[in-house]
């Protein structure tokens, strides 16, 4: 790995970020539902109700704001056959991807720090959770690089985005609905999801889910190496 070409490409992959609004509009999406979050008043008196809302919003920024940017950048670069100059350059096909992860990394991090700190959420985790927490980041970072590279057009990669946002995204809002955790159904999705095993995690120091996000990192990672083989076979 070259540092000056991994540099030329960060500097790159960052200036294109800030400049195109689909990738800016997640981060700022993830802000606004905080501070809808901050103002509406709480009724809830379960002590691990705080708990939860801090999970929602990590587990939101990290979906959201994790898998869309790193999906947008790749399909983008698919479809203006921009990726293909960048695999022939003398850059590595893992520079050109751990390039746009650390930009998606550090926008996912300064989103979830600025989205907590307008919920006035102080965090009080045990080790074991930050480790969780750590794993979950990187399984979100992963599932972005593979959509990414199954994406080879803009319209592909808005249909994918809907995966992730809809199945981990979005399942652990149901959470606080009492009334449809109660049919079972959301109860038994969010026990296997990594939303629900972080959760489990923390407030019932269930340590054996730490075990189980990793086992989910495996299985991503599996994907990934699947799906680059794939894809840089082809060209």
């Amino acid at each position: 790995m070259n540092i000056t070409r991994l540099s030329a490409l960060l500097e790159k992959d960052f200036k294109e970020s800030i400049r195109n609004p689909s990738i800016i509009f997640m981060p700022l999406m993830i802000i606004l539902i905080s501070i809808f979050y901050s103002i509406i008043p709480t009724t809830n008196t379960v002590q691990s109700a705080p708990t939860v809302m801090q999970f929602i919003i990590i587990n939101m920024a990290f979906v959201f704001v994790a898998t869309s940017p790193l999906i947008t950048m790749i399909s983008e670069e698919n479809e203006k056959g921009t990726l293909k100059g960048l695999v022939e350059s003398p850059a590595s096909n893992i520079e050109i991807l751990l390039s746009k992860v650390i930009i998606t990394f550090i926008i996912t991090i300064i989103t979830t720090i600025i989205s907590l700190m307008i919920v006035n959420s102080n965090l009080n985790f045990d080790f074991q959770t930050y480790l969780g927490l750590a794993v979950m980041l990187c399984f979100y970072l992963v599932l972005g690089l593979v959509f990414g590279l199954l994406s080879n057009t803009v319209g592909t990669a808005t249909t994918l985005m809907m995966v992730p946002f809809i199945l981990f995204g979005m399942t652990p809002i149901f959470n606080t609905l009492e009334g449809v955790i109660k049919l079972g159904f959301f109860d038994k999705v969010l026990e296997i999801l990594p939303f629900g095993l972080i959760l489990e995690l923390e407030i019932n120091n269930a340590s054996l889910n730490l075990l189980y996000l990793v086992i989910w990192f495996i299985l991503i990672m599996v994907s990934l190496f699947i799906t680059y083989k794939y894809k840089f076979r082809k060209r």
